[in-house]
């Protein structure tokens, strides 16, 4: 019902006081509120509320709306919790390019389980999904994050690497390599950094290539395209490649999870996706496995 909207927007500010709050209560920014209520006063012709550093104070008109909204608003909800059970639920999902999809199948089917008709719809704002499946390092900013396990960063190799034959792999073993660049990975261009800050850089590391998410990284690898940096968890999901350590560098690691907006309903889709054994709250990393 987004006609009503702005009914909503309005009710929550009158109840709590300030459009801060509303929009907080609401799940939107402040302006949205701001201009909702603006779009209200035009079409009465004439304030809601008396604005102040102290808050709102409604006007004789704010508290007719009010009084009148109320059983409008209640209705409608009433209506929406009767068709609620026959309409699909929509869950926007959003997977990093640098996150494989594989490890989370179990979670979503928990979901599908416990809420029949939800239907999931991904999509490449994070900002906008329900659930994230990320690294913790990216998570966006306001949103709550269950850690799930900690992996390491490795070397990944086409399968028939001559550098597969070392029983080590060394920095100065990359020299002449050309590396295929992961510029949507902060982990990865750390990891090149603190290559580039060794007493004795590796001589000769070029780029030689660029993805744009960690399923094409792996193909361009398993293609003999050049080596790239990359959680040794991907090893397992391309047969053509294989991940070592750099033994002579300190290791990389990241942790992944899975993050939600802090909305009842996104709050509702983590609980479900989540089993007790995955969610970290006080277990060491090391002793959490995939879900």
């Amino acid at each position: 019902m987004d006609d009503l909207t702005p009914l909503r927007y309005f009710r929550a500010a009158y109840e709590l006081g300030t459009f801060s709050a509303a929009a907080r209560a609401c799940d939107v920014r402040q302006p949205s509120v701001s201009a909702a209520i603006a779009r209200l006063e035009d079409r009465y012709d004439g304030p809601l509320f008396h604005r102040s550093r102290d808050g709102l104070t409604p006007t004789a008109l704010g508290h007719e709306l009010y009084s009148q909204a109320g059983g409008v608003l209640a209705q409608v909800s009433q209506l929406e919790a009767r068709l609620k059970g026959h309409v699909a639920r929509v869950v926007r999902v959003y997977c990093a390019p640098d996150v494989m999809m594989a490890p989370f199948d179990a979670g979503l089917a928990r979901i599908r389980r416990a809420v029949p008709r939800a239907q999931f719809q991904f999509t490449d704002d994070a900002l906008q999904a329900d659930l994230q499946f990320v690294a913790e390092s990216c998570l966006p900013r306001g949103c709550g994050f269950h850690p799930l396990w900690q992996e390491r960063y490795g070397l990944a190799l086409h399968s028939a690497h001559p550098l597969l034959a070392k029983a080590k792999l060394t920095l100065a073993d990359l020299a002449g390599e050309p590396l295929i660049a992961r510029p949507y990975c902060p982990s990865a261009d750390r990891f090149l950094t603190e290559l580039g800050q060794e007493e004795a850089p590796v001589a000769g590391l070029r780029v030689g290539a660029s993805a744009i998410h960690d399923a094409q990284l792996m193909d361009l690898v398993a293609a003999g395209l050049g080596v790239a940096l990359m959680p040794i968890s991907h090893g397992e999901a391309q047969r053509g490649i294989v991940l070592r350590e750099i033994s002579d560098v300190d290791p990389v690691t990241r942790v992944v999870g899975v993050g939600y907006r802090k909305t009842g309903f996104a709050g509702d889709m983590a609980r479900h996706f989540l089993t007790r054994e995955s969610v970290m709250d006080a277990m060491p990393l090391a002793s959490v496995a995939v879900i």
